[in-house]
């Protein structure tokens, strides 16, 4: 499958002159992608993969960006830090457990690389909830959007504690830990939300997200 080459710039309709957050973004790109039958990661909207869009937001926004697979060959070409599960198997919590090890910065934000309209103003209005809390994370009709969100360093113990004892869930090291639950009315003002928390499992979701 044809990758584009790496990405440089941010995107052109974002605003590149606010200073960058002093945190990372980790594109979590480990998933076996069973049910689309081929690597979502690569899958082109607008004539470019969905990890080249991802990736051009992420880089936008923070810092430092990291991208989380155990195909490191497969994005080599992005010239970006990869990070590979140690524990294979073990799911997203893994990721999470391996992003926040390698991060420079205390607050990481995840997200899954399914997802086609990450939105900088989204991302940014959880970055400004991060005080006294050691996850933000946000919180829809649709449900709870824990690979769209931000862990501080302080959740690597319960989710060390959570992976030892098989409990993979990524919600379920949430009462070890101090949550803010971001809701809907929160953010409903900044985006389409339908649109920046849909995500590609199937090939009818990619088709209905094709049409638009």
């Amino acid at each position: 499958m044809r990758r584009s080459s790496p990405i440089n710039k941010p995107l052109q309709d974002l605003n590149t002159s606010r200073p960058k957050l002093k945190a990372t973004g980790v594109l979590l790109a480990g998933g076996k992608s069973s049910r689309m039958k081929k690597d979502k990661a690569f899958l082109e909207l607008d004539g470019k993969p969905l990890v080249e869009g991802s990736l051009s937001v992420l880089q936008t926004v923070f810092s430092e960006v990291l991208i989380s697979s155990n195909k490191p060959d497969l994005y080599a070409c992005y010239t970006l830090p990869i990070i590979k599960d140690e524990t294979p198997g073990q799911g997203p919590l893994e990721g999470l457990l391996q992003g926040l090890n390698a991060a420079n910065n205390e607050w990481v934000f995840f997200a899954a690389c399914d997802m086609p309209f990450l939105n900088a103003g989204v991302i940014l209005y959880l970055s400004t909830l991060l005080l006294n809390y050691d996850a933000v994370v946000p919180r829809l009709q649709s449900g709870i959007h824990p690979l769209h969100a931000f862990y501080h360093k302080r959740c690597l113990p319960a989710i060390k504690n959570n992976l030892e004892a098989g409990r993979l869930k990524i919600i379920d090291f949430y009462p070890a830990c101090s949550v803010r639950y971001v809701e809907e009315q929160e953010l409903q003002a900044i985006a389409d939300l339908n649109k920046v928390f849909s995500n590609v499992n199937t090939p009818d979701d990619w088709s209905a997200i094709l049409k638009g």
